[in-house]
Parts: structure tokens; C-alpha cells; sequence
């Protein structure tokens, strides 16, 4: 476990200078007036540092822990569901319009991942989409393709 931990930290460590310098390449800019590499240059020394506490957090254990198998005990059967409705999501969005497919979306995920009743499942996508597109497309000026159906 602990060569792992290592390994990742130093992987992560490595991404996170790479962004950091194509920030700055981008131009970072000031608070007042962020530049195009503003947010990614933070984000990039966050990762950085979390990824150096990891690696010496690490380093510094002395206990070894037995690691399970990589796929024991896992449901990844779900996890699969969810790339591919992911995956689905992306490709009819264009199509079937925001609405339409994010419905669809919270529908499989709620029906297939919680369990629940069928109109708790309805009630739950309905208000997951709404809430959803009020605050992006209304509130925040963010625009989505309308789809078939021009909703």
C-alpha cells in the first residue's frame, strides 16, 4: 500500500506541475482580473500539495496494511451502469435537448442505483431537472441544446 500511495502522489505531483506551468503560460492575470490560467494555476497547487502531503504521509508509515484484491467486494456492475449512462447522456443531449435527457439520466440513476418506489423515482428526476436547468439556463445564463422537441 504504501509503494502505491507513492507511486500516485509522485503521478499526481507530475500532472499537477504540468498544469501549473501551462498557467502560467496562459497567463494568470490578478484577483481583480483573472487571466485565462487563473483557476487551473490554483487548482494545480492544490493538487501539488495535496499530493505531497500523500507522498510524505507515505513515506513516513512505518505499518504495513494488507491491500485486498483490486476488484473484491466492489459493485462494479453499477459503476459500469453509470459510465454507460454517462456516456448515453452525452450523445442524446444534443439531440433529445437538455431537458428530455437529463430526465432520462436521473430516472436510470435513481431508479437503478437507490432502489426506490417508481414515483419517488419520477417525482425525484422531475425536480432534479428543473432545479437543475433554472439555475444554469435562467439564473446563470448558461445555454443548452434544445433537442427535438425545441425544450
Amino acid at each position: 500500500m504504501r509503494a502505491l500511495d507513492q507511486t500516485s502522489s509522485l503521478f499526481w505531483l507530475l500532472v499537477s506541475l504540468s498544469v501549473f506551468v501551462e498557467s502560467i503560460r496562459l497567463g494568470v492575470g490578478t484577483p481583480q482580473n483573472p487571466g485565462m490560467g487563473f483557476l487551473t494555476l490554483g487548482a494545480s497547487g492544490i493538487l501539488g500539495i495535496l499530493s505531497l502531503i500523500l507522498f510524505l504521509q507515505a513515506s513516513l508509515k512505518k505499518e504495513k496494511i494488507k491491500a485486498e484484491p483490486l476488484f473484491a467486494g466492489k459493485l462494479w456492475r453499477r459503476v459500469l451502469f453509470v459510465l454507460v449512462l454517462l456516456i448515453l447522456y452525452s450523445r442524446m443531449m444534443p439531440v433529445l435537448g437538455y431537458l428530455i435527457s437529463t430526465f432520462l439520466l436521473m430516472t436510470g440513476l435513481f431508479w437503478i442505483l437507490e432502489r426506490k418506489r417508481i414515483v419517488w423515482v419520477f417525482l425525484s428526476s422531475i425536480m432534479t431537472t428543473l432545479i437543475t436547468y433554472f439555475v444554469f439556463s435562467k439564473w446563470l445564463n448558461c445555454q443548452f441544446p434544445d433537442g427535438l422537441f425545441g425544450l
